[in-house]
């Protein structure tokens, strides 16, 4: 996955083995981007080329929990001027917190001509295109950005989204349509 995308630079990173035993994904992206001001977004992508009871994409609304962090506020959200495959990027945004610790994090799921933010139908459709398509494969997207103490929100909602506009382009390369 390329490490420079518009304005950001990426640094990549790895999952810790064990943690890689336990998502039993196939191939995966994580990295942080800086932009040209020093704003970082940490971008992390799992592809799964098959997905089954066990082995499918884990969703970030019970992972953040288990690292400790609080969901203080989880809402849909349609990222102005971003499109995916023609239609308007809606995602899942969740702030949450750790301590004195915010983040700020967008995520969804994409495939098989999809983009899905409702757990329940990624399930619905993992069923259905298994009987209609014979194919289970997508992926799980996320974006995090730090909320410094005093920092308006808004200001880490335009940094996801300028990010998102930045790499939703590239994804299409890398996630089966």
């Amino acid at each position: 996955f390329p490490m420079e995308i518009e304005v950001w630079e990426g640094k990549p990173d790895r999952l810790e083995p064990i943690i890689l035993d336990e998502l039993k994904l196939d191939d995966y992206v994580i990295a942080d981007y800086v932009n040209s001001a020093g704003k970082v977004v940490n971008f992390y992508s799992a592809y799964y080329a098959s997905q089954r009871k066990g082995e499918s994409a884990h969703s970030p609304r019970s992972c953040i929990p288990g690292g400790g962090w609080q969901i203080k506020e989880l809402t849909q959200h349609k990222v102005d001027g971003v499109t995916v495959g023609g239609e308007p990027l809606v995602v899942n945004r969740l702030r949450i917190r750790k301590g004195e610790y915010q983040q700020l994090v967008y995520y969804w799921f994409q495939g098989r001509n999809r983009i899905i933010t409702n757990e329940y139908m990624v399930k619905w459709f993992l069923f259905w295109d298994s009987l209609t398509r014979s194919r289970t494969d997508g992926a799980l997207v996320r974006l995090t950005v730090f909320v410094a103490p005093g920092e308006d929100i808004a200001e880490a909602d335009k940094r996801l989204t300028f990010f998102a506009r930045d790499v939703s382009g590239f994804l299409s390369d890398y996630i089966p349509d």
